[in-house]
């Protein structure tokens, strides 16, 4: 499970939109790629809609695939999944955000992905105000997403299961397994609900992997950071007087901390940077954590520990001979070959993906500032495309090769507006499959339009992602039904 961040589904596609999903004989034999949910060859786009109007219930949630093909998501029909859909089980109820996380991965090992769907706000008993919360598995294929089964139940009213996770076999057994942020009536924590996810598997969930008090677990990840082959779980915890990340190796069946910062990140991207062969960890909106004798991400400049101006994206390389962060690396707007300048209100790394842009074979990193400033636009939002290399994302003189998107630049559709958001969420996926190995950016501006939002598509070029093509892709662009700001493009999917 390399190179995978899953913060972040469906009926055949004739249902709700009546758009027809590619036929079996579309279908590939082989292994489909990475994020291809219908096994034809291209991988597909999927949104989460928690804010959507399901049957007239607010906020019950859905989520949206957008089939990929020739010319990228959203023009080779899509389909729409809620809780009222044929198969998929629970029904809607106003507050559900149902796709308030979403992961695509191949979690029954048949070469197609699948998606993993929370719903974070879901009510298992009479009180409506509960959040016990739900993990929903929608299998992959050709035929569409006929049946889904739920495979986690927040065990008490305040749980929010579903709201964080991650996929990935982290304790070895070649099961994959479902990583999830947990809520406690004074704390949060990290627990593992231990593959295989099938229907008849117990949707037990194990016990606390950390404890918060009066806190609660930010974000999740999975990579191989010692390329070992095993995949190890990221976590980062944010409580009232304590601050970290930490990445965990399981041994003998029992979570290990190998690393552990004293910082706290709002997202975490994995991909192999530097391309040794050892994923890296990105840390996003890196946070310090005061209590610490020497906090992380943070600026001394003044003589004192303070937070970066802006934020601040810290690095954390893998090496195939163990020490893990024995080597970072530190990104904010004022680098070398950032674009932008680092404002009070900028929150640099609020969310985070990767991909090769540009088809060298290095990973590359797309960083989202929702509340960057364009112009006189408050919270219009940005993103940045951070390129990696034989030394990872920055030189060894400590520059980035770097680009960065708003509406208001060359080429991208709309107008950067304030609180537009540009840069809620960030995908890079090579959607076209046009065999050019260069991942395509894709981000949400959940803001747009008095919060109804959309997706902004940029292609993939030698150079990285590129303004030339690029489209803006709405709710009502897409044919989805009226609903009340769906925030639509709040959250995408991660493969």
């Amino acid at each position: 499970m390399r190179d995978r961040i899953l913060t972040a589904a469906v009926i055949g596609a004739t249902a709700l939109l009546g758009l027809a999903a590619p036929t079996g004989a579309q279908a590939a034999e082989a292994a489909a790629p990475r994020g291809d949910l219908n096994g034809d060859g291209y991988p597909d786009l999927a949104v989460g809609v928690p804010s959507g109007q399901v049957d007239g219930k607010a906020s019950a949630g859905y989520v949206h695939v957008l089939w990929g093909g020739p010319d990228g998501p959203g023009r080779h029909g899509s389909v729409r999944i809620s809780q009222a859909s044929p198969g998929v089980p629970g029904t809607p109820e106003a507050g559900d955000l149902f796709g308030s996380a979403v992961a695509v991965a191949d979690v029954d090992g048949d070469g197609t992905a699948d998606l993993v769907v929370g719903a974070s706000s879901e009510s298992l008993t009479g009180d409506a105000y509960a959040e016990h919360g739900t993990v929903t598995v929608l299998p992959g294929g050709a035929a569409g997403f006929p049946v889904g089964w739920t495979v986690a139940r927040g065990p008490d009213e305040y749980a929010r299961i579903g709201s964080v996770l991650a996929v990935g076999d982290v304790d070895g057994d070649g099961a994959v397994d479902l990583a999830l942020g947990r809520r406690l009536e004074e704390s949060g924590t990290a627990v593992l609900r231990r593959g295989p996810l099938t229907v008849d598997s117990p949707d037990t969930l194990g016990g606390p992997i950390t404890q918060a008090m009066f806190g609660t677990v930010t974000a999740l990840a999975v990579g191989d950071f010692d390329a070992d082959g095993d995949d190890d779980l990221a976590m980062s915890v944010k409580a009232l007087e304590s601050r970290s990340v930490q990445v965990l190796r399981w041994q003998g069946g029992v979570p290990e901390r190998v690393w552990s910062t004293p910082a706290s990140a709002a997202a975490l991207a994995v991909g192999d940077f530097d391309a040794d062969g050892a994923d890296d960890l990105a840390l996003g909106y890196c946070y310090p954590n005061y209590e610490a004798d020497v906090p992380d991400c943070a600026d001394t400049s003044t003589g004192r520990a303070e937070v970066f101006t802006g934020g601040l994206v810290k690095v954390a390389y893998g090496s195939a001979g163990g020490g893990f962060g024995a080597r970072t690396q530190e990104i904010q707007q004022d680098t070398p070959g950032v674009p932008g300048t680092a404002e009070a209100d900028d929150r640099l790394g609020t969310a985070l993906a990767v991909g090769d842009a540009d088809g060298d074979g290095h990973a590359d990193l797309a960083i989202g500032d929702a509340n960057e400033a364009v112009g006189t636009g408050k919270d219009a939002g940005m993103v940045t495309v951070v390129h990696g290399g034989p030394t990872g994302l920055l030189a060894a003189d400590g520059t980035a090769r770097a680009v960065g998107f708003t509406q208001n630049g060359a080429g991208v559709p709309g107008t950067a507006e304030a609180g537009d958001l540009f840069g809620s969420s960030v995908h890079l996926e090579d959607h076209d499959g046009d065999g050019d190995g260069r991942a395509d950016l894709t981000t949400g501006a959940p803001g747009e339009n008095s919060a109804t939002g959309g997706v902004w598509l940029l292609p993939g070029s030698a150079q990285g992602p590129t303004a030339t093509g690029s489209r803006a892709m709405s709710p009502g662009s897409l044919g989805l039904p009226a609903s009340p700001t769906p925030r639509y493009g709040q959250v995408l999917g991660r493969s």
